[in-house]
């Protein structure tokens, strides 16, 4: 079947993306510690293919950076996490990891911790973002006096800082913007919630955020912190060092 060469990187657009579908309805996630999907045996040049030993090193990997994380700031965590607390994780099949450098995640009660760029701890996401927000709607409406976008700013930064990110390159490197929630009037008076966003941009307009976090300043809670550069994230990657050797097993069968 001839196609013109209007349609042909249609096609092979559709064709990546049906491929990649079809690799992923066999991954693997975790659900209060259980594998997901199936337990079919797989070659090891599948990117699917994923031994529970290498599973179980790169899990121990993620709950050992979420763990560090959680202490550094001082996040209203039961530590130490470990799988009999999660809610979820996800590790990312070797084959997968190698091509987007990301290794997996781990979600407990009140956070997600991703470890998604570079092999590195990149995002934080809070897990009852709606419902704070709500309650918070509800409980806090400040008038507009008491916006302190400095304040955000020394939250945001020290919490990155405590993190291992890079601010110093990020404030010389990127454009710094701050904003808040939305201003609302009642009467004459002007009331907002005090849900900050800290966040640096590179670059032209429209090309996403450098890193940015997301507060709720009055009880300083953390809604969500991301870096999406590695060159602005000082901490080291994950490292398994002995691949070869948990690559070499193959799953056993379910009991």
């Amino acid at each position: 079947m001839k196609t013109t060469k209007l349609f042909q990187p249609v096609l092979l657009g559709l064709l990546a993306v049906f491929i990649l579908s079809d690799a992923m309805a066999g991954g693997i996630n975790g659900t209060n510690g259980q594998a997901g999907g199936t337990n079919h045996p797989v070659k090891p040049n599948n990117l699917m293919f994923m031994p529970d030993a290498y599973r179980k090193e790169a899990l121990r990997l993620v709950l050992q950076e979420a763990n560090q994380v959680a202490e550094a700031l001082r996040l209203p965590e039961k530590l130490p996490i470990d799988e009999t607390n999660l809610l979820a994780w996800h590790i990312s099949p070797p084959g997968i990891s190698r091509r987007t450098k990301s290794v997996g995640n781990v979600t407990t009660s009140n956070y997600i911790y991703y470890v998604s760029v570079d092999g590195k701890f990149s995002y934080l996401e809070g897990t009852h973002q709606d419902i704070d927000r709500q309650r918070w709607f509800k409980e806090y409406s400040w008038p507009t006096s008491l916006l302190d976008t400095n304040a955000a700013y020394q939250l945001a930064t020290q919490w990155l800082v405590a993190v291992s990110m890079d601010v110093g390159a990020l404030n010389k490197e990127c454009n710094l913007h701050i904003t808040h929630g939305a201003i609302r009037k009642q009467g004459t008076n002007e009331y907002f919630l005090p849900v900050y966003w800290v966040f640096w941009t590179k670059g032209a307009e429209g090309h996403g955020s450098a890193a940015s976090v997301e507060l709720f300043e009055p009880t300083k809670t953390i809604r969500q912190l991301r870096v999406e550069k590695s060159e602005y994230i000082l901490r080291k990657p994950l490292e398994i060092t002995n691949l070869d050797a948990l690559l070499s097993q193959t799953n056993g069968p379910q009991k």
